[in-house]
This record gives structure tokens, C-alpha cells and sequence, in this order.
């Protein structure tokens, strides 16, 4: 397991061996098949609060986070509902040098083309309204256990690329949810269109960070989430590891959690955050 100490003593250790390496020597390129790749994974974090939301302790959630964790790369917040991102987080999060991940909670039942169409729409006002760029992904939020179709799915990433945006779908991928079999279904339809969309996955969460209080651990160090059917964890845009870490109540005495989050390809920071 990744911890904050163990960040440390690897990057000592990289510029040490980068400082003894002998420039006059040749080098030789190895061949491909002797290339491994190393994953430099990106943290960030989930939560339904304002990152500027003070707590009991009279600090910001953001600045909660850094105690128990690292500098976030990415902080995903709903752009919809009581407690909605706002201009002026934007700022706060941009100032901190954190990117967004933009999340939709307010859809109806996803069974219609319609339904799609409409959240598509809806997506598109809402992110003219707070600046967010076209290219910018957003992810509708799909439940545990809730209902979801293959026409839905369709529908909705199709509005949202013709309106400039890459659709996204924050979701369990374990098979045991419907979305594995939609999402495969809508694969054999339009594989070119769900190839387009990104896949933020809640599945597995790993015991070691559900509801976790320690600060020593960071992230898991191998790539697990569950992929969904007729996919593979390389095209996992985003996992959601742990879930509810770290309680402590804000200022207004209700209860405030974050949620875990890696990212493995910088791209998806990078181009599809904001």
C-alpha cells in the first residue's frame, strides 16, 4: 500500500539513481518486449460538500484532505443539487492548483432515449452557465441497483458529444449491477460512441479504505477496478477506491466524508478535467 512516507523515499531514491547514472557511457535501448511500464498513479477526491466548506476544527475540507492525505490532482464534485460546485469554488479549487471532475446527479429514471436527451441538454446549460469548457468530461452518476438501459446510455453520450462534451458514466462496474450488461449492449450498437466515453468506476471498494480514519495509507498499488463486460482496466478512466474516509463534522455540525479516487492515465486529467 502506497503511504505518504513511502512517497517520499521514492523520489529520493529516483534522484539518486539519476545522479550516480554515467552520461559517457552509451546507452542501449531495450527491446520492446523488456519495456515495463511503471504506473506513476494521480489521487484525487469525491465529495459531496464544497472543498472550501470549514469544519469543527477550523479548517477547509480541501485542507482536511492534505492532513490525512497528499495534494489532491483532481477533486470531482456534483454540478447539480443542494450543495452544487459554484463559480466561486471553482476558483478556490484552481487557485489550489486541483482540477475538477464534473459529476450530474439530477437524472430521472435512465430507461428513455428521451431521458437521455433531456439530461444531455440539461448538462449542457448547466456547464454554459459555470464556464466549464467544451471538451470537459461529465459523468452522469448511476446508483447501485439502479435502472439503467442501453437506449439511455446511447442517447445521453450522443447529446453530450454533439453539444462538445465527452460523455462519462460515474457507476459500479461490478457485473452483479445492470450497467455491465447496458453498457456492453450499447458496445455491439455504437462501439464508436461508447469508445468516446469515459468510465468512472465505484467497484471494488478496497476494505482497507472503506470508511478509513488512518492518514498513513494513500492508495492500493496495483490497478483494480472491475471493468465492465466487452471492456478491460485500461479503459477505467477513473476508480473510486475507498469511500467515506476520514468523518469529521463542518461548522454546521452535519457529518463530511471524501471519497478516494486514482487516475493511471494523466490524459484524463489532463484533456477531460477542468
Amino acid at each position: 500500500m502506497a503511504c505518504i512516507d513511502e512517497y517520499k523515499k521514492r523520489m529520493k531514491k529516483r534522484a539518486e539513481q539519476a545522479m550516480r547514472e554515467d552520461t559517457s557511457k552509451p546507452t542501449v535501448k531495450p527491446e520492446a518486449s523488456e519495456v515495463v511500464p511503471k504506473m506513476n498513479y494521480l489521487f484525487g477526491v469525491y465529495s459531496e460538500y464544497p472543498a472550501y466548506d470549514m469544519l469543527q476544527n477550523n479548517i477547509s475540507l480541501f485542507e482536511w484532505v492534505l492532513r490525512n492525505k497528499i495534494h489532491p490532482s483532481f477533486w470531482g464534485r456534483n454540478i447539480t443539487g443542494a450543495s452544487a460546485l459554484t463559480k466561486e469554488e471553482i476558483c478556490f479549487l484552481h487557485r489550489k492548483a486541483c482540477k475538477i471532475a464534473a459529476v450530474y446527479t439530477d437524472s430521472e429514471e435512465m430507461k428513455t432515449a428521451e431521458q437521455g436527451r433531456i439530461d444531455g441538454a440539461d448538462i449542457d446549460a448547466i456547464a454554459l452557465d459555470l464556464g466549464i469548457p467544451e471538451g470537459t468530461a461529465v459523468y452522469v452518476e448511476i446508483r447501485d441497483g439502479e435502472e439503467v438501459t442501453s437506449e439511455y446510455l446511447m442517447s445521453f453520450a450522443r447529446t453530450l458529444l454533439e453539444e462538445g462534451y465527452t460523455p462519462g458514466f460515474k457507476v459500479s462496474t461490478d457485473a452483479k449491477f445492470v450497467f455491465d450488461r447496458e453498457f456492453s449492449r450499447g458496445m455491439q450498437q455504437d462501439r464508436d460512441v461508447f469508445m468516446k466515453c469515459l468510465i468512472w468506476a465505484t467497484s471494488p471498494v478496497v476494505p482497507e479504505y472503506d470508511g478509513m480514519t488512518t492518514s498513513h495509507l494513500i492508495h492500493p498499488d496495483h490497478w483494480k477496478p472491475f471493468a465492465p463486460s466487452g471492456t478491460n482496466r485500461r479503459a477505467i478512466g477513473i476508480w473510486q477506491y475507498g469511500r467515506k474516509c476520514h468523518p469529521i463534522e463542518d461548522d454546521d455540525e452535519l457529518e463530511t466524508t471524501f471519497d478516494l479516487n486514482l487516475v493511471r492515465n494523466k490524459e484524463v486529467i489532463v484533456e477531460k478535467m477542468f
